[in-house]
Protein backbone atom coordinates (compact mmCIF):
# COMPACT_ATOMS: atom_id res chain seq x y z
CA UNK A 1 0.00 0.00 0.00
CA UNK A 2 2.92 2.30 1.08
CA UNK A 3 4.38 1.66 -2.96
CA UNK A 4 0.95 2.57 -4.58
CA UNK A 5 0.55 5.52 -2.22
CA UNK A 6 4.11 6.85 -3.25
CA UNK A 7 2.91 6.45 -6.93
CA UNK A 8 -0.46 8.48 -6.75
CA UNK A 9 1.39 11.11 -4.95
CA UNK A 10 4.01 11.21 -7.75
CA UNK A 11 0.76 11.39 -10.44
CA UNK A 12 -1.19 14.05 -8.34
CA UNK A 13 2.02 16.32 -7.75
CA UNK A 14 2.56 15.77 -11.37
CA UNK A 15 -0.99 17.12 -12.26
CA UNK A 16 -0.42 20.16 -9.86
CA UNK A 17 2.56 21.04 -11.12
CA UNK A 18 0.01 21.78 -14.25
CA UNK A 19 -2.93 23.19 -12.42
CA UNK A 20 -1.91 25.30 -9.63
CA UNK A 21 -5.24 23.46 -6.96
CA UNK A 22 -5.16 20.36 -5.82
CA UNK A 23 -9.12 19.82 -5.74
CA UNK A 24 -8.79 20.55 -9.29
CA UNK A 25 -5.86 17.78 -9.36
CA UNK A 26 -7.83 15.61 -7.60
CA UNK A 27 -10.25 16.04 -9.96
CA UNK A 28 -8.52 15.32 -12.83
CA UNK A 29 -6.42 12.33 -11.28
CA UNK A 30 -9.49 10.57 -10.31
CA UNK A 31 -10.99 10.78 -13.65
CA UNK A 32 -7.26 9.83 -15.10
CA UNK A 33 -7.69 7.16 -12.98
CA UNK A 34 -11.17 5.87 -13.90
CA UNK A 35 -10.18 5.93 -18.06
CA UNK A 36 -7.01 3.77 -16.65
CA UNK A 37 -9.78 0.98 -15.37
CA UNK A 38 -12.50 1.66 -18.29
CA UNK A 39 -11.86 -1.85 -19.89
CA UNK A 40 -12.61 -3.29 -16.77
CA UNK A 41 -15.77 -1.12 -16.63
CA UNK A 42 -16.83 -2.19 -19.97
CA UNK A 43 -16.35 -5.72 -18.83
CA UNK A 44 -18.57 -5.02 -16.28
CA UNK A 45 -21.06 -3.24 -18.40
CA UNK A 46 -22.25 -5.90 -20.58
CA UNK A 47 -22.16 -8.10 -17.33
CA UNK A 48 -24.74 -5.62 -15.88
CA UNK A 49 -26.45 -5.57 -19.11
CA UNK A 50 -26.86 -9.38 -19.36
CA UNK A 51 -27.78 -9.75 -15.48
CA UNK A 52 -31.37 -6.90 -16.85
CA UNK A 53 -32.26 -9.04 -19.79
CA UNK A 54 -32.38 -12.05 -18.06
CA UNK A 55 -33.54 -10.74 -14.31
CA UNK A 56 -37.56 -11.64 -14.96
CA UNK A 57 -36.06 -15.12 -15.69
CA UNK A 58 -34.42 -15.11 -12.23
CA UNK A 59 -37.75 -13.98 -10.60
CA UNK A 60 -39.12 -16.98 -12.24
CA UNK A 61 -36.15 -19.20 -10.65
CA UNK A 62 -37.00 -17.40 -7.71
CA UNK A 63 -40.38 -18.05 -7.17
CA UNK A 64 -40.75 -21.66 -8.64
CA UNK A 65 -38.54 -22.65 -5.70
CA UNK A 66 -38.79 -20.45 -3.24
CA UNK A 67 -39.08 -23.84 -0.86
CA UNK A 68 -36.02 -25.49 -2.30
CA UNK A 69 -32.64 -23.60 -2.47
CA UNK A 70 -30.69 -25.63 -3.58
CA UNK A 71 -32.40 -26.71 -6.60
CA UNK A 72 -33.04 -22.87 -7.31
CA UNK A 73 -29.49 -22.18 -7.00
CA UNK A 74 -28.98 -25.51 -9.38
CA UNK A 75 -31.56 -23.76 -12.14
CA UNK A 76 -29.76 -20.49 -11.97
CA UNK A 77 -26.60 -21.71 -12.54
CA UNK A 78 -28.05 -23.39 -15.30
CA UNK A 79 -29.46 -20.09 -16.42
CA UNK A 80 -26.10 -17.85 -15.45
CA UNK A 81 -24.26 -20.95 -18.17
CA UNK A 82 -27.13 -20.59 -20.53
CA UNK A 83 -26.50 -17.04 -21.05
CA UNK A 84 -22.90 -16.97 -20.71
CA UNK A 85 -23.14 -14.32 -17.50
CA UNK A 86 -20.99 -14.49 -14.28
CA UNK A 87 -21.83 -12.09 -11.80
CA UNK A 88 -18.75 -12.04 -10.15
CA UNK A 89 -16.78 -11.24 -13.08
CA UNK A 90 -18.13 -7.32 -12.02
CA UNK A 91 -16.82 -7.57 -8.67
CA UNK A 92 -13.67 -6.20 -9.62
CA UNK A 93 -14.25 -3.23 -11.16
CA UNK A 94 -16.76 -2.30 -8.25
CA UNK A 95 -13.42 -2.72 -5.86
CA UNK A 96 -10.60 -1.16 -7.60
CA UNK A 97 -11.95 2.80 -6.38
CA UNK A 98 -12.21 1.13 -3.16
CA UNK A 99 -9.08 0.24 -3.06
CA UNK A 100 -6.95 3.69 -3.79
CA UNK A 101 -9.36 5.04 -0.96
CA UNK A 102 -6.36 3.90 1.74
CA UNK A 103 -3.21 4.69 -0.32
CA UNK A 104 -4.83 8.37 -1.04
CA UNK A 105 -6.22 9.38 2.58
CA UNK A 106 -3.20 8.23 4.09
CA UNK A 107 -1.49 10.52 1.40
CA UNK A 108 -3.76 13.42 2.44
CA UNK A 109 -2.76 12.92 5.76
CA UNK A 110 0.95 12.87 5.70
CA UNK A 111 1.66 15.37 2.90
CA UNK A 112 1.92 18.88 4.49
CA UNK A 113 1.00 20.58 1.38
CA UNK A 114 -2.93 19.63 1.54
CA UNK A 115 -3.37 21.01 4.56
CA UNK A 116 -3.39 24.62 3.28
CA UNK A 117 -4.54 23.81 0.20
CA UNK A 118 -8.39 25.30 -0.54
CA UNK A 119 -11.04 24.40 -3.00
CA UNK A 120 -14.28 26.22 -3.50
CA UNK A 121 -15.70 26.60 0.46
CA UNK A 122 -13.50 24.22 1.45
CA UNK A 123 -10.22 25.75 3.40
CA UNK A 124 -7.74 22.47 4.14
CA UNK A 125 -8.27 19.73 2.10
CA UNK A 126 -6.74 17.37 4.70
CA UNK A 127 -9.48 18.10 7.23
CA UNK A 128 -13.11 16.94 6.87
CA UNK A 129 -15.93 19.05 5.27
CA UNK A 130 -17.34 21.64 7.81
CA UNK A 131 -20.86 21.96 6.06
CA UNK A 132 -21.14 18.05 4.92
CA UNK A 133 -21.66 19.10 1.29
CA UNK A 134 -19.54 16.05 0.19
CA UNK A 135 -20.71 13.98 2.77
CA UNK A 136 -23.82 14.29 0.76
CA UNK A 137 -23.06 14.43 -2.27
CA UNK A 138 -20.83 11.19 -1.64
CA UNK A 139 -24.48 9.67 -0.73
CA UNK A 140 -26.22 10.62 -3.29
CA UNK A 141 -23.98 9.76 -6.44
CA UNK A 142 -23.45 6.35 -4.37
CA UNK A 143 -27.29 5.98 -4.40
CA UNK A 144 -28.05 6.57 -8.19
CA UNK A 145 -25.04 4.98 -9.42
CA UNK A 146 -26.32 1.90 -7.45
CA UNK A 147 -29.81 2.18 -8.41
CA UNK A 148 -28.60 2.32 -12.09
CA UNK A 149 -27.73 -1.31 -11.64
CA UNK A 150 -30.25 -2.85 -9.54
CA UNK A 151 -31.58 -5.90 -10.97
CA UNK A 152 -33.33 -6.78 -7.99
CA UNK A 153 -35.83 -4.58 -6.38
CA UNK A 154 -34.50 -6.28 -3.31
CA UNK A 155 -31.74 -4.83 -3.67
CA UNK A 156 -32.98 -1.16 -2.87
CA UNK A 157 -33.01 -1.47 1.25
CA UNK A 158 -28.90 -2.79 0.65
CA UNK A 159 -28.79 0.56 -1.88
CA UNK A 160 -30.07 3.11 1.06
CA UNK A 161 -27.63 1.66 3.26
CA UNK A 162 -24.56 1.75 1.06
CA UNK A 163 -25.45 5.39 0.42
CA UNK A 164 -25.75 6.17 4.15
CA UNK A 165 -22.50 3.97 4.78
CA UNK A 166 -20.63 6.58 2.68
CA UNK A 167 -22.05 8.97 4.16
CA UNK A 168 -21.28 8.64 7.65
CA UNK A 169 -17.50 7.20 6.11
CA UNK A 170 -16.70 10.92 4.10
CA UNK A 171 -17.91 12.74 7.42
CA UNK A 172 -14.83 11.38 9.20
CA UNK A 173 -12.20 11.48 6.16
CA UNK A 174 -10.33 14.33 4.96
CA UNK A 175 -12.23 16.80 2.16
CA UNK A 176 -9.82 15.47 -0.58
CA UNK A 177 -10.93 11.74 0.03
CA UNK A 178 -14.29 13.21 -0.40
CA UNK A 179 -13.88 15.06 -3.84
CA UNK A 180 -11.90 11.83 -5.33
CA UNK A 181 -14.93 9.30 -4.48
CA UNK A 182 -17.71 12.24 -5.22
CA UNK A 183 -16.22 12.79 -8.72
CA UNK A 184 -15.45 8.55 -8.97
CA UNK A 185 -19.09 8.37 -8.50
CA UNK A 186 -20.16 11.15 -11.23
CA UNK A 187 -17.66 9.37 -13.72
CA UNK A 188 -19.20 5.93 -13.09
CA UNK A 189 -23.26 7.62 -13.44
CA UNK A 190 -22.32 9.09 -16.90
CA UNK A 191 -20.69 5.64 -17.68
CA UNK A 192 -23.36 3.80 -17.08
CA UNK A 193 -25.81 5.82 -18.66
CA UNK A 194 -23.91 4.96 -21.75
CA UNK A 195 -23.21 1.71 -21.61
CA UNK A 196 -26.55 1.13 -19.88
CA UNK A 197 -29.18 2.81 -22.45
CA UNK A 198 -31.16 0.41 -23.99
CA UNK A 199 -30.81 -0.24 -27.88
CA UNK A 200 -33.41 0.17 -29.85
CA UNK A 201 -34.26 -2.36 -32.31
CA UNK A 202 -33.51 -0.62 -36.08
CA UNK A 203 -36.24 -0.01 -38.49
CA UNK A 204 -35.35 -3.17 -40.60
CA UNK A 205 -35.22 -4.96 -37.89
CA UNK A 206 -38.57 -3.96 -36.71
CA UNK A 207 -40.54 -4.06 -39.80
CA UNK A 208 -39.45 -7.46 -40.59
CA UNK A 209 -40.59 -8.43 -37.39
CA UNK A 210 -43.68 -7.06 -38.59
CA UNK A 211 -43.94 -8.78 -41.51
CA UNK A 212 -43.03 -12.09 -39.72
CA UNK A 213 -46.01 -11.71 -37.55
CA UNK A 214 -48.16 -10.82 -39.72
CA UNK A 215 -47.40 -14.21 -42.01
CA UNK A 216 -48.39 -16.14 -39.14
CA UNK A 217 -51.43 -14.24 -38.39
CA UNK A 218 -52.47 -14.70 -41.89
Amino acid sequence: MASIGMYLGQLLKFIYDFVGNYGVAIIIFTILIRVVLLPFYVQQMGTMRKMKEISPLVEEIKKKYAKDPQKMNEEMMKLYKEKNVNPMSGCLPMLLPLIILWPLFAMLRSYPAFSTASFLWLKSLAARDPYYILPLLSGVTTYISSAMIQTDNNQKSMNLVMSAFMIWITVSLPAGVGIYWVTSNIFQIVQQYIFLRPTEPMKGESSNEGNNKNRKDS
